[in-house]
């Protein structure tokens, strides 16, 4: 038994210590990640790109952001790949695209091209003009200079691949706050590893490259096969070629607003779905920061159970779980401000009166969702995985 102990007492050490050191590392990265970009006065031609399925309620708010932006309209184009919609998202595309001219309508079925996200970009970069292809959800909205912001990064780094900020918008519920604050965290994050030149998150929602790295990196061919990953499994590949192509934009003019899920359902089928890429399709600083988080997680979750059961009858009861209260007081220190610069960049510092609580569930749910996500299945859009 003593020897159990001095393990977990050694184990627990080493995990929090590389927890610690990574969020550190991203706390330091976000805080020198450049925020403003002169304005270029010749901007590069963009392509922006909305693969949709079944969209009917949402997507008239995100074409009319898109084709309310500050930015010359002989200088972009919006492509919709409708990805074999079944409700009236397709009757609304038509109505958008004869009423605006550089909306282009782009449909899976009447093309015969095989259904799927990757698929519907893949075949929206092949008829794009853009030498800068920026893309988002059906279900997000942006601010007027959004596009202006990102032509601004790309004109000031020149570089292959553009990371932008995504943030939920109208949360009403503790849950919906809650959702908000853990996705904040994500933000930081991935902004704070890529002023490392660490690529380790990014999101689809808000992202941008160039028509040529993608053709070069020959878009999704050997990566077809995952249902998601149309973000950062593309991110991976052009990383993997350019090293230090990747960007952040870390600009308030660049976030898109999406809505956080409103039931616990929808909320898991979304978080199996970003899980489902598996451990194995991850980059090599991405593996390291999910075993870390979720080893870490797992600690304090299990920890104080082998505790209770194991050591009723022994000198040692108990103590383990006093180790682990002050793992989660120093985790809850270093998250919080982590989530603080979070929250003063997004202007949501009032959601961090649900920090305590969001901490206490969010260690359940990172390891029962890393557990579930690695089985590769869930429903989304109608479709299900096997």
């Amino acid at each position: 038994m003593e020897l159990l102990f001095e393990i977990l007492l050694f184990t627990g050490l080493i995990l929090g210590a590389c927890y610690v050191f990574l969020m550190v590392f991203f706390f330091i990265g976000w805080l020198k990640t450049k925020e403003e970009y002169p304005e270029v006065s010749s901007p590069v031609m963009i392509s922006v790109i909305v693969a949709v399925r079944n969209e009917e309620a949402v997507i008239s708010e995100c074409l009319n952001a898109l084709l309310a932006q500050e930015y010359p309209l002989e200088k972009f184009e919006l492509i919709v790949a409708d990805d074999y919609s079944t409700d009236k998202t397709g009757s609304i595309l038509e109505l958008f695209s004869a009423k605006y001219n550089h909306l282009r309508l782009l449909k899976l079925a009447d093309n015969n091209l095989s259904p799927g996200k990757k698929n519907a970009i893949e075949a929206a970069v092949d008829i794009a003009t853009g030498e800068l292809i920026v893309s988002t959800d059906a279900d997000c909205v942006m601010e007027k200079k959004w596009l202006q912001s990102i032509a601004n990064c790309y004109a000031a780094t020149n570089a292959k691949m553009i990371v932008a900020p995504v943030a939920f918008k109208e949360e009403k519920t503790v849950f919906e706050k809650m959702q908000s604050l853990e996705f904040m965290a994500l933000m930081v994050s991935s902004g704070g590893a890529l002023y490392f030149n660490k690529a380790i998150m990014c999101n689809g929602a808000n992202l941008a490259y160039t028509k040529s790295v993608f053709n070069e990196v020959s878009g999704f061919s050997d990566i077809g096969g995952i249902a998601s990953g149309d973000d950062v499994l593309l991110m991976y590949k052009i990383k993997k070629k350019y090293a230090d192509g990747i960007n952040y934009l870390k600009n308030k003019d660049a976030i898109v607003y999406t809505k956080a899920k409103q039931t616990v359902s929808e909320f898991i089928q979304q978080r199996k779905r970003w899980a489902s890429k598996g451990f194995f399709a991850m980059n090599l600083e991405t593996k390291v920061v999910a075993l870390v988080v979720y080893l870490f997680n797992a600690f304090l979750v299990i920890t104080p159970l082998i505790d209770w059961i194991g050591y009723r009858n022994c000198f040692f009861y108990g103590l383990l779980t006093v180790f682990c209260l002050i793992l989660i007081g120093i985790k809850c220190i270093i998250d919080f401000l982590l989530l603080f610069l979070s929250a003063s960049f997004f202007k949501k510092e009032r959601f961090l009166l649900l920090f305590l609580p969001e901490q206490l569930i969010y260690m359940i749910y990172v390891v029962v969702i890393g557990a579930i996500g690695s089985m590769g299945k869930y429903e989304w859009k109608g479709r299900k995985t096997n």
